[in-house]
């Protein structure tokens, strides 16, 4: 359908990402709330890990006890990015070259169904994991800090022998995420 609005696949998946995380932005919301509560829990862990870390199965037990007293989920970061893979993994199947579903398009440089020639969508891909690592405050938390700067060489890693699309797919998503993270964080100043 957004082919026929579009005129190009390249488009179509461009407006489908974003229509996509428009309709997801509400547990993009939650996502955020869990993570900014998990935060505020933070020093408490902590003090749990200080009091109960020799004994690691009274750890987890007390640890669960917080959180249901604190009313926080911890794997409510995760939800939106569990949704979306299977959104990814139907594109990828799309965007084989071999399965023939769309034909081969071109868009700016490249063609949707092969890996970018010029490896510019990977390093892109990269860069934004970069930003939205800085963004969720990273770099603050010390277990974070190698994360921030190992993910996004793992993104290009593993995207740069991805179809076109699918790295177009994961680029828009990730520079809307990018704006929603931006403005959500404004918006809690």
């Amino acid at each position: 359908m957004m082919h026929a609005v579009t005129g190009s696949y390249g488009l179509a998946i461009i407006g489908l990402t974003i229509l996509i995380k428009i309709i997801l932005l509400p547990l993009t919301l939650k996502q955020d709330k869990s993570m900014r509560a998990m935060k505020k829990l933070q020093p408490q862990l902590d003090a749990l890990k200080q009091q109960f870390g020799h004994d690691p199965q009274l750890l987890n037990q007390k640890t669960m006890e917080l959180y249901k007293e604190k009313k926080v989920n911890p794997a409510g970061g995760c939800l939106p990015l569990i949704i979306q893979l299977p959104i990814l993994w139907a594109l990828f199947g799309v965007l084989r070259a071999d399965r023939g579903v769309i034909p081969s398009e071109g868009f700016l440089w490249m063609n949707l169904l092969q890996p970018d020639p010029y490896y510019i969508l990977p390093v892109l891909n990269g860069v934004i994991s970069f930003v939205q690592q800085k963004l969720t405050g990273a770099e603050g938390n010390p277990q974070m800090k190698n994360m921030m700067y190992i993910f996004p060489v793992m993104m290009i890693f593993i995207s740069y022998k991805m179809p076109a699309g699918l790295q177009i797919y994961w680029l828009t998503s990730s520079l809307v995420g990018v704006i929603q993270q931006y403005l959500i964080i404004k918006k809690g100043e």
